[in-house]
């Protein structure tokens, strides 16, 4: 059996020196040694964001607050990366969670705010809000 902390170490270090791919590899046997740690769940989102696969980072932070309901980081990130992928009303239900565990949460307020705004923009810019209306009853 592989030392956990000593894969979790040695991910991290790969990490640190941009060596994502490597650090993958070694979350995802830490992740196959013991699937119900959601911090190695949290380290794989954190890597597969910063290599920009976002559904895949989004999914990996889903699977540590499935894990721990209470993980507040994974929450945020999970937003996060829901932002990245434009599905703005799905990350304001993260951010939601977020703050409903962290009440304090500044950033996971603002991240909200800014989903918020997103949406609102989405909806003013649309073809039918602007130019002739569109009929839908004669």
């Amino acid at each position: 059996m592989p030392d956990i902390r000593g894969l979790s170490d040695k991910a991290h270090e790969f990490a640190e020196s941009g060596q994502y791919e490597k650090a993958l590899e070694l979350v995802n046997r830490e992740i196959k040694t013991d699937a119900n740690n959601p911090n190695a769940w949290y380290n794989k989102g954190i890597l597969l964001f910063k290599m920009c696969r976002y559904q895949d980072a989004r999914n990996s932070f889903a699977q540590a607050t499935d894990i721990d309901p209470e993980f507040v980081e994974a929450w945020y990130n999970k937003g996060i990366a829901l932002m990245n992928l434009k599905k703005y009303l799905e990350a304001i239900r993260a951010f939601d969670k977020a703050i409903a565990i962290n009440p304090d949460d500044r950033e996971a307020r603002q991240q909200r705010d800014q989903a918020q705004k997103k949406i609102m923009e989405s909806c003013s810019s649309s073809p039918s809000s602007s130019g002739k209306q569109t009929k839908l009853f004669k």
